[in-house]
Order: structure tokens, then sequence, then C-alpha cells
């Protein structure tokens, strides 16, 4: 039960309490329970009278297919009746009931088909399978051209290991010339067994080498490739994908290739060919032993088959586990302030928690795997030694050289078929880490920077005019649009105030003007040139925009204001000089070079909010966009930032979205959306001249909370804009006058 109950009546509290006070003050509880199904059809519209047979649902059937009486039947007309259409009626009931059968089959359908089309965020994608050849093939050429490296690494690799063979053999050979003969020349041995070595140490550093540098450049490649193709991706991405997810691949995904890959690699490479080197030693001597290699190599391969498989899965669903951990910190982390503020922390950690749990749930698996096929693959290096021993007594029991050889290459297969089933499987399992730097190079990126065919002048735009024509967006295809097909224009100069309720389409509208968003329909010219058509670069490189909330980067004050550092310091200083900011950076100790916190933390919310604006003043765009720049900002803040639009900004043409009224009362213009519709676009006093407007009903809302008289603001601003074209009606006239051949 809840502790205290509002009686709301009339847009008005009438009373407040407990239950039982309220109870003893007379509110009759159950006649609110009985009106409130009333109130909520009204509230509806559901007031229009319905017929019968439509208001009432039909019943459902007890089972598909199974007929049911009529209400109708029950009612009575007589039994002769209902005997002498009982066929018909129970065929008419059969189909009926098939008809609503199939109605809720359909709905059902709909129901699991639409499931996951409301969610917002999506379960994170796991591949299944093996990891495709064309992965192992990217991955490859990304250590250089024509996958030279890859094959010289493979052709030294075998180099090294033949003569390693080789070096083994020639020890065979030399034992036996020693047993056999005392004058064996052992110098002559030596030299050709350490040249051997030598060449063998030799090939060892050059492919090294070659893994090393290989390795590196097709890492330094995957982390270039996944940044280039985050940043190309639009904004409609990262609003399903959390953070934590992109996190993930740029760390623990990153570090397996940049780490972990070469030397699976490596490893797998070595192992695979000192195994078949070694299976060709041993049947070369014991050409017996090819009897047992068939079914041996069926067991290897077998229990390889079953691991790999399951390990692979268990990868996958460890690196998915991660995920959630890296976006559940980096949320805490930013929003700490706000937790401790609600004392959540027992909360944050009991959470934190469940989700390592979570992730080691998938970690101890794998170590359980592991031990499972150690276990098996011991046996069977133990049984390959003992039948390898016994073949040896049997078939070489004089030649100890030949023996020794056989004896210590079965010995050393069992250990490396172990280590080449451990490689294989840690050489698929790392590049899943491959795969998953390469799963986003699938999804379809924004329109290109540069549209060579479609670039504007090099000094566009001139005059900032703006021109939108049944401009119709959506953010998704199946879902309604937001901007239903608006059109407007702005004159040069011209200061526009965007208004309109919560979910109208306003900041919409302002991503639109960056492509952020972009239209499926209408057009948007600004100075003649079709933005829709001309490359990102070109078009946000033209434009300036403070956003609601400042975008402040770690560095100094010189980096956030001019990052590609394209202006002199001058130009730097004038521009905080217009926003009042130039006294505080001088204070600082480093003047321009001060340093800056992360989203500067060692900066107030306004100060950062001014140097935004000092930003947009470097840039010396002719079209500035403020979205709620002062929404976050104390009075004094605010009114400084609206001196700093009318002065610093007085040749851009400004659009400016608000809530608060006050901002755009000024304006010259101002625009009121109403469900991605334009419900009025005039100037502010004459919006007000209609009490039944939209604008007017806003204002005088906003005027009650805030306790101020806005009116009077759209009268200095009506003022204003009849001095301005009083003045420049007498400029033309003056100019007319001067004009040679004026009377």
């Amino acid at each position: 039960m809840a502790d205290k109950i509002i009686v709301m009546e009339g847009g008005s509290v009438s009373a407040q309490g407990s239950f039982d006070e309220l109870q003893q003050r007379g509110i009759n509880f159950q006649e609110l329970a009985l009106a409130a199904p009333k109130a909520t059809e009204e509230e509806g519209g559901a007031a229009k009278p319905k017929p019968e047979a439509e208001a009432r649902p039909p019943p459902l059937p007890t089972s598909v297919g199974a007929p049911q009486r009529d209400e109708d039947e029950d009612q009575g007309d007589g039994a002769d009746q209902r005997d002498g259409e009982g066929a018909s009626h129970q065929q008419g009931e059969a189909a009926e009931n098939g008809e609503r059968s199939a109605l809720l089959n359909g709905q059902d359908e709909r129901r699991k088909k639409g499931k996951g089309q409301g969610r917002l965020v999506m379960d994170e994608h796991r591949s299944r399978g093996q990891v495709k050849r064309l992965v192992y093939m990217r991955y490859l050429l990304a250590w250089g051209p024509l996958c030279i490296l890859p094959g010289l690494f493979t052709l030294f690799v075998h180099a090294e290991r033949v003569l390693q063979v080789l070096q083994n053999f020639w020890l065979s050979v030399w034992s036996q010339a020693t047993s056999t003969s005392a004058d064996a020349q052992n110098s002559y041995y030596m030299a050709v067994y350490f040249g051997l070595g030598a060449a063998s140490l030799v090939f060892a550093l050059a492919r090294t080498i070659i893994l090393t540098y290989g390795a590196n450049n097709a890492a330094r490649q995957l982390h270039h490739r996944l940044l280039h193709t985050i940043l190309r991706l639009p904004m409609s991405f990262f609003d399903t994908q959390p953070t934590g997810r992109l996190l993930n691949r740029f760390t623990k995904d990153t570090e397996a290739v940049d780490v972990q890959l070469s030397g699976s690699i490596s490893s797998f490479a070595m192992c695979f060919t000192m195994v078949w080197m070694s299976l060709v030693v041993v049947i070369i001597v014991t050409p017996v032993f090819i009897l047992g290699v068939i079914p041996i190599g069926f067991i290897y391969l077998r229990l390889q088959k079953v691991f790999i498989s399951t390990s692979r899965e268990l990868k996958r669903l460890d690196s998915i586990a991660f995920s959630p951990i890296f976006s559940h910190f980096s949320e805490t982390l930013s929003g700490l302030t706000t937790v401790r503020a609600f004392r959540c922390q027992d909360m944050f950690n009991t959470k934190n928690h469940n989700l390592l749990d979570a992730c080691n749930r998938c970690w101890w698996p794998i170590q359980v795997v592991n031990r499972w096929l150690s276990v098996r693959l011991e046996l069977i290096g133990i049984a390959i030694s003992f039948g390898t021993a016994i073949f040896v007594a049997v078939v070489l029991p004089t030649n100890g050289g030949l023996a020794g050889l056989a004896l210590t290459s079965a010995l050393n297969l069992t250990g490396l078929m172990t280590w080449l089933v451990r490689q294989s499987t840690e050489l698929e399992v790392n590049m899943n880490s491959v795969e998953r730097l390469m799963e986003y190079d699938t999804v379809e990126p924004e329109a290109a920077a540069v549209v060579e065919d479609a670039r504007p002048p090099g000094n566009w735009p001139t005059r900032g005019r703006i021109v939108v024509r049944q401009l119709e967006v959506r953010y998704r295809s199946d879902l309604p649009p937001v901007l239903k097909g608006i059109s407007f224009d702005v004159r040069e100069a011209e200061k526009i105030g965007i208004a309109g309720r919560t979910g109208c389409g306003k900041s919409t509208l302002m991503m639109t003007m960056f492509r952020i968003v972009e239209p499926c329909g209408g057009s948007l010219e600004i100075d003649g040139v079709d933005v829709l058509r001309i490359g990102l670069r070109d078009l946000r490189s033209r434009l300036a925009l403070v956003p609601q909330d400042p975008v402040i980067f770690s560095g100094t004050v010189r980096s956030n204001l001019d990052p590609f550092d394209e202006h002199a310091d001058n130009e730097i200083w004038e521009a905080l000089s217009k926003v009042s900011m130039d006294e505080v950076v001088r204070g600082m100790s480093g003047g321009l070079f001060s340093p800056i916190e992360e989203g500067g933390q060692n900066l107030s919310v306004g100060q950062r909010q001014l140097l935004g604006m000092a930003r947009a003043l470097v840039r010396s765009a002719r079209i500035l966009i403020l979205d709620e720049a002062t929404s976050n900002v104390d009075t004094s803040t605010d009114l400084l930032i609206q001196k700093t639009i009318r002065e610093a900004f007085a040749h851009c043409s400004v659009l400016t979205i608000a809530h608060r009224l006050h901002t755009i009362m000024k304006a010259d213009r101002i625009m009121v959306l109403d469900d991605g519709n334009i419900s009025e676009f005039a100037a502010p006093a004459e919006l007000l001249e209609n009490p039944d407007g939209m604008f007017s009903k806003l204002v005088e809302e906003a005027s009650k909370q805030q306790g101020g008289n806005m009116k009077a603001s759209a009268s200095e601003a009506q003022m204003a804009e009849m001095i301005r074209a009083e003045a420049e009606r007498v400029r033309r006239l003056s100019l007319e006058r001067k004009a040679p051949g004026s009377n």
C-alpha cells in the first residue's frame, strides 16, 4: 500500500494523505475506481457510440474449429427454428470459428515477428560454426601485398625444420660411424653438425622477423580499419550499440590480435611441420608403423573436432560476456555523482559482481574442456610410445642409431600431436577476435565525405539562405516519419527560433541540417546548393553547432577552439573576447595552451558553453545552429550568451532550438512545430496576436511557470525589426541618390 495518496481534480491537487486519512475526509475510492475507466475512454476519444456488434468482442473458441453456441440462439426464437436451421447454422459457426482462429494465428505470427522491432538495443551478434576462410585470407593479406610474407614465413618454417631433421640424422650417422670405426673423423662430422645448426638458426631468425613484422602490420591495419569504420557509421548505429561492445573490440579483441594470435600462428606452423616430418622419419625407419598411423590420426582428428567446436563457441560466449561489463563500468563512471547522490553504490556493486559471475560462467568451462582434452591426449601418447618401442625392439634390434632416431621421433610425435591439437584450436579461437574486428565492415556507412562531382564553391555559403521543401525524415524504415513534409525559408542573416513540445521534431530538424539523420524525402538547399547531394565533410565543415551539452576535449584551450590548427592566435583571442572568455583564459597558467581536463571538468558549465560558441566564431560559419544552448546555464550566463548571439553572430543566419521560450522571443521569426508539422511560422508579436495559437499557449504556460512576461520581449523584437527595416530603406535610398545618372 502507498504511504501517501494524491487526489487530482481539474488539473490541481484536491487532497492528499494516507488511505485512512482520505477516507475520514469523505473520499470515496470506490467511486473513483468506477469512474477511472470512463475517464480513460473519454480521453482516448471513445465517446462515439459503436454498434453493439462492433463494440462487443467476439467469443473465443475453446478449440480450433470447435462449434460454439451463438448468443442469439441462446435468447431463443423457438426450437423448430433452431432445428430447421441447425445444419446451416453449424456450417456458419464453423466458418466463423475458422476465421477467428486464422485471425488469432495471424496476430500471434505478427506478435512474434514484431517482437524485436520495438527494441532499441538488440542482442549482440554471435557467429556460429567455423571461422570462415575469408577471415583467414583477409588477415593474411593484411600482412603485406600478395601474401608474400605468409609464403616466406611458411618456406622458412619448413627449411628450419628440415635442417633440424638433417641435424638429428647426421648425429645418428656420426654415432654409427664412431661405433664401427675408431678412426672416424670427428672434426668433419662436428663441422657438418654445427653448420646445419647454424643454418637452422638463420632460418629461425628470418621467420621470427617476418612473423613479427607481418602480424604487427596486420594488427595495425585491422585496428585502423575498425576505427575508420566506426567513425564512418551513422548515428543510428550508436543508438542501438552499447559502448561496451565497441570498447570490448578495441581492448580485449585487439589485444588478442596484437599479442596472442602471432604466437598461435608460430606454434601451429612449427607443430604442423614437425608432426608431418616426424611421421615421415618414423615411417621410413619402421614402415610397419604406417598401419598404426591411420587409426591414431583418426582418433586425434576426432578429438580435435570435438574440442575445437566446443572451445570456439565458449570463446565467443566469453567475448560477448565481456561487453556488458565494459558498458556497466563506463555508465557507472559517467553517472558516478548520481549514483552517490541516490546512495545506490551497493546496487551497482551487486550488478557488477553479477556481470563478472556471468562472464566467469563462460570462462570456467573453457578450463574444464582443456583438462578433458589433456587426459585423453596423454593416454593416446602413452599408447603410441609403447607401440613404437615394441616395433623398434622387434624390427631394429641391431641398428642402435636408427632405433634411437625412431624412438626419439615417436616420443616427440606424441607431444607434438598433443600440442598441434591445442594450437590449431588456439589459432581458431584467436581468429574469432579477427572475425569480431571485421564484423562491422558489413554495416552500411554514412554518405561519402567528399563527392567530387558535387563539391560546393570554396567560399560557400556566403549568404546563409536556407530553403526547405517537403522535408520528410524518419529514423528507421519501419518507424513513422518524425518530420512530415515541412517547408520553410530562412532569409540571409535571419534569426529563427524553433519551438514546440517535447517530441515534435525540433532536434530532428537540427540533425537533418547536418545529415546526421538522412531525409527520406524532400529537398534542403543552402545558398542554392542541394546539401543532400554534396559530401558530408563539405557540408558539416561549413556549418557551426553549439549543442545542448557542450563537447570539450582533453587538451588545451587552443586545441579545443582550433583542433586542426588552421587559425592564428589573434583570431582565437578575438573569438574569446566576443564571448567574454578572454579574461578567464588569460587568468589561467598557460593562456591558450592551458590544460583542459576530459569533458572540461576544470570549467563550469557556462564556461564550456561559451567555449563552444567561441569555437563556432573561429570557424566563421554563416549558419549557426543552437540546440537548447542555454538550457543548462544560470541566468547571467544565459544573458551573456544571448548578447553574444545578437552581436557576434549578427551577420549569420541563426537557428535556435529552445525550451526556454524567453531565449527566442527576440528572434526575427519563430517556427512552431507540432507532431512533425509546422503549426505556425511568423514574427513573435504576430504569433501572440492569436490567443488560440499554439505559440500563445506555450507562452502562457511558460509565463505561469517562470513568473515573467515574455510578451514585452516580443514587442521589443518587433520594434527592433521595424527599426532595422527602416534603416535598410534609408540606406538603399542613399545609395540610389549617389548612383550615377540619378537626378
